[in-house]
């Protein structure tokens, strides 16, 4: 069974190589195909034990490679190092005082000259000298050997011993291992299940959204929306939501029900816990989660005002205790930088849903790949080879005459076999290292643009990064650097860099937000000088942006990377998909910082404060006139407000809540939640942390 099972684990891996590679030879990057070439890789993998035995007659027996069909035990390891030793088949002498070399020779002779006497001499006479001939051979060399014999006496003088085979051991292994998988798959799917069914059911008349063919239950065992089979499971408070979060949600969760993708992952999983020494399986059921969340997403986004308010529910959501289910969430942390990522990339998030041929590609990259994988050398387990026992079990075998030892069936050693293993043998060639590199020009541009009055600035970049620094008078000065990257072309980015992306009407300027999206492998970096009271909006797709003193009102975005700004005039907005977060605010205004997954750190805030990671670490500095909202999954939150006056409302789920100010506690007291006036009350600062520390400096 183990042979079957590694057979079709490898040719299925095959099939799942193939076609990843041509993904990325075709670049197709339309999601919905990508998930039915993996949908497909999902469903060959499940089904390739049974596509062996179905192809397998088709095959010619020339193209049979003869292996043995488990691993050799203790005895057929020992022949084979006799016959290693002994290429001449013939058996070694198993007694130190078995008959030396060269004296088989004279007792040979001895015996014959023997018979030649017995046939002259009286019988009395003969009779005399064969026993003592026998009498003085008798002492030195005995001339038979049992088998059986020293067999018995072998076993009487040492214990017996019970010899494990190697493929019980191993079969033993994938057992125990698959064993606890599959108990926590059937689990988990058990209390998914179990929750589903002990919630409220809800009355479609209730919701004002179109939502009367959803099967929609409600419980206050979840925090965020849940797609198990082909229901939507909502939290306790959704009555609290505005209309518009109400209709995303619904919209992102129907399309999870029409793909089935809660039974996709259940097939995955499935198929990862059987076959859990495969690396197939884990990769499939992560593409697989990530291209549906992918999937999800458009369709949420068009029931959203802008992109920037649908990631903003899906970091609320990240960063809300996570339910043990199996089913399909709305946001995982762990895929959350991805998605956001692609969501802020105007061009990637295009690219993600653009048909093309290429896409085509990727659905019929699946059968190729399955056909060449079934119809490849076939391995054929061969015969047991004969053991030694049975060699020694062999009657009376003189060793005065050697007798050869038997042969492997010549049946079993198959010509193309010898010439495979005399290949494997010989050393591999030192893999050729290519003097060639992938290669990234820059090619850069200026332009000095004048302004008249306050000036409003927008920057955008796929994936580039942009840095701003602070300016005098009434000119902005913009330095790009165009990147050609591995999948660019060098002449087209000559093209953009002589007629950059740069537009102005009046005092707007516009940078980098036209034509990007029909450009492949090629990035700009932007270095802009500007005057500090400058409008600002600036984003980019996965690069950092550095802010030293310009903006006023900014608004700065990127998918994954970092964001560090300073002296930022007024109220100002950042967020990041997976990156850290570090600003510093000059004056008074609303400030908001939201990250999938990094830190987040704001210094001299004076106003109203949210902050909002999935697992980072907050740090706030300021004089509270105004609420404060902090959340985080996991981290620990630390706040510096002097000595304002404000009201603490912290709660944590594993940690503990210290503050160094006197705090006049109302209700209870709770180190997991701490509700009280420091220096008298004032604004309401709100915190909370899943496992992290709550510290009130």
């Amino acid at each position: 069974m183990i042979p079957v099972l590694i057979e079709a684990a490898l040719r299925s891996l095959l099939v799942g190589l193939v076609v990843a590679v041509g993904l990325r030879v075709f670049r197709v990057h339309n999601v919905v195909a990508q998930k039915a070439a993996w949908g497909l890789v999902l469903t060959v993998a499940l089904a390739m034990p049974w596509l062996l035995p179905t192809v397998g007659h088709l095959l010619p027996e020339s193209a049979s490679i003869v292996l043995p069909a488990y691993p050799m035990t203790l005895l057929e390891e020992l022949q084979a190092r006799i016959l290693a030793k002994n290429p001449s088949g013939r058996i070694p002498q198993p007694n130190a005082w078995a008959v030396p070399q060269g004296e088989s020779t004279q007792v040979e002779e001895s015996e014959s000259s023997a018979q030649e006497t017995v046939r002259t001499r009286p019988a009395k006479e003969t009779q005399s000298t064969s026993a003592q001939r026998q009498q003085a051979a008798a002492p030195t060399v005995p001339i038979t050997y049992s088998a059986s014999s020293h067999e018995d006496s072998q076993r009487s003088q040492r214990p017996s011993r019970v010899a494990v085979s190697p493929s019980v051991v191993a079969w033993s292994l994938y057992l125990a291992a698959a064993a606890v998988l599959f108990l926590r798959l059937v689990l988990g799917l058990a209390a998914t299940l179990r929750l589903w069914f002990t919630a409220t059911p809800i009355p479609a008349h209730t919701m004002s959204c179109g939502s009367a063919s959803l099967r929609l239950r409600t419980s206050p065992k979840v925090s965020s929306p849940l797609t198990i089979g082909s229901g939507i499971l909502l939290p306790a408070d959704y009555e609290t939501w505005d209309e518009e979060k109400l209709r995303i949600v619904l919209a992102h969760e129907n399309s999870h029900v029409r793909q089935g993708d809660f039974y996709l992952q259940i097939l995955a999983s499935l198929y990862a816990s059987l076959v859990w020494f495969s690396p197939l399986g884990w990769w499939v059921k992560r593409e697989l989660a990530d291209l549906a969340e992918a999937i999800s997403d458009r369709a949420g986004i068009e029931q959203a005002e802008s992109r920037t308010s649908y990631a903003q529910i899906l970091l609320e959501f990240a960063a809300a205790p996570r339910s043990a289910a199996v089913g399909v969430p709305m946001a995982r942390p762990g895929s959350l930088s991805r998605r956001i990522e692609r969501l802020l990339d105007d061009h990637a998030f295009r690219r993600s849903f653009a048909g093309n041929r290429r896409a085509l590609a990727a659905v019929a990259l699946v059968p190729i790949a399955c056909f060449a994988a079934t119809a490849m050398v076939r391995v054929q387990a061969a015969s047991t080879p004969p053991s030694v026992a049975t060699v020694l079990a062999a009657p009376s075998v003189r060793f005065a005459t050697p007798v050869p030892a038997p042969a492997i069936p010549p049946a079993v050693i198959n010509p193309g076999a010898q010439k495979f293993v005399a290949e494997a043998t010989e050393p591999d060639p030192a893999p050729a290292v290519s003097a060639e590199t992938e290669s990234q020009n820059s090619i850069p541009f200026d332009r000095k643009l004048s302004v008249s009055g306050e000036a409003q600035l927008m920057v955008s970049t796929g994936s580039g990064n942009i840095h701003l620094t602070r300016g005098s008078g009434s000119e902005i000065h913009i330095h790009g650097q165009v990147r050609v990257n591995r999948d660019g072309s060098e002449e087209q980015a000559r093209q953009i860099a002589a007629n950059p992306p740069i537009e102005q009407t009046g005092n707007v300027i516009r940078v980098g937000q036209q034509h990007e999206e029909h450009w492949e492998g090629i990035s700009i970096d932007y270095e802009i000088e500007a005057p500090a009271g400058t409008l600002l909006g600036a984003t980019s797709g996965s690069g950092n942006i550095v802010d030293e003193g310009v903006g006023q009102n900014a608004k700065l975005e990127t998918g994954s990377g970092d964001i560090t700004a300073n002296s930022l005039q007024g109220p100002f907005t950042v967020r990041t998909g997976s990156g850290n977060i570090t600003a510093e605010q000059t004056g008074e205004g609303d400030v908001k910082a939201e990250t999938g997954s990094g830190n987040i750190e704001i210094k001299e805030v004076h106003g109203s404060f949210h902050a909002q990671t999935g697992s980072g670490d907050i740090k706030a500095t300021g004089t509270p006139s105004a609420p404060w909202t902090l959340q985080t999954g996991s981290g620990n939150i630390d706040i510096w407000s002097g000595n304002a006056p404000l009201t603490l409302d912290g709660s944590t789920g594993s940690g503990s809540v210290i503050t160094d100010h006197e705090m006049l506690v109302q209700g209870s007291l709770d180190r997991h939640h701490i509700k009280g006036n420091l220096n008298g009350g004032g604004p309401l600062v709100r915190v909370q942390t899943g496992s992290g520390e709550i510290h009130v400096h």
